[in-house]
């Protein structure tokens, strides 16, 4: 993805923006993305209980950490959990289970986009 076309979709993300052609194209990619890494071994998109949170009506949700705190679940935590998983664990879900499947920051910076982009969508 070209940096103005990158730039221009985190612009929808953070913007709310229900532009359809290109939220819809770059989520397609992201889906694409969690296929090939292999994401949905451990995330359902549907709601059910899997061995990591459930990524349908994640974007937006509160989520409370094992911390006790809660945050929301904007495109800043999902691009933290995705490139640093153990920042930032839900609880219930076991710290450090992420880095066993995918190794950290080893996303593209429009693979991060197109994930989140993706998971906004559900």
């Amino acid at each position: 993805m070209r940096p103005v076309a990158l730039l221009m979709s985190l612009g929808l993300l953070l913007s709310g923006c229900t532009a359809e052609q290109p939220t819809t194209q770059l989520a397609d990619r992201g889906k694409t993305v969690a296929e090939a890494k292999g994401c949905f071994s451990c995330h359902s998109v549907d709601g059910s209980q899997s061995v990591a949170p459930t990524w349908k009506g994640l974007f937006g949700s509160n989520v409370e950490l094992t911390t006790g705190e809660t945050v929301v679940a904007d495109v800043a935590y999902l691009r933290e959990s995705m490139l640093k998983p153990s920042a930032k664990t839900v609880a219930g879900y076991p710290e450090g289970l992420m880095e066993t499947v995918i190794k950290p920051n080893s996303l593209t910076p429009e693979e991060v986009l197109a994930l989140i982009a993706y998971i906004q969508s559900l």
